[in-house]
């Protein structure tokens, strides 16, 4: 846990791993105490795709309930700062219409990413679509909406420990431009 709430976050694997069980059990307990079945699981990538593999194994969901919702807001050159939404892949309406969607990101901040894929598939037909990320930052959420589920409040930056791996990716990306 953060000293202060603007401090930042060292996440490591077990820590997520951890977290993201925490997450599972809460979820569980309000699906039970509510009656409601989570019968698709959903991602952000690529932040929720280490979560999802875990909350999918936990809730029984098999790879064939796992939608992916290729969307993004950051890219390589300015990896802390959001840009405009580049759409990528959706779910088909016959994948989502009438089902209860548990929509994973590791992290909710302006809230914007969460918002747009949950009207998205809203949109696409779902009965229900419930949110969960691990850390919620509710002072650089620009939107009313707030997780379902979360683990940490926190407002400092969250280091999780798959980022350094981004640093590859950019070494192979400049590798193949030069092979050009």
């Amino acid at each position: 846990m953060a000293d202060s709430p603007d401090a930042p976050i060292w996440e490591t694997w077990e820590s997520v791993f951890l977290k993201t069980t925490i997450l599972g059990d809460m979820i569980i307990e309000r699906s039970l105490a509510t009656g409601q079945r989570i019968t698709r699981i959903a991602l952000v990538p690529r932040g929720g795709l280490y979560l999802v593999n875990i909350l999918s194994r936990m809730l029984g969901l098999s790879g064939d309930q796992v939608i992916c919702l290729g969307i993004s807001k950051y890219d390589r050159e300015n990896p802390m700062q959001a840009g405009d939404f580049k759409i990528g892949q959706l779910p088909d309406r016959s994948d989502v219409a009438d089902q209860v969607v548990l929509l994973v990101d590791e992290v909710h901040d302006t809230g914007k990413t969460t918002e747009w894929a949950r009207d998205a598939l809203i949109e696409l037909g779902c009965a229900a679509v419930w949110t969960a990320v691990i850390h919620y930052k509710p002072r650089p959420n620009t939107t009313s909406y707030v997780p379902d589920f979360y683990v940490e409040t926190t407002n400092g930056w969250v280091h999780y420990p798959w980022a350094p791996i981004d640093s590859f990716g950019s070494v192979y990306q400049t590798a193949l431009g030069e092979q050009r």
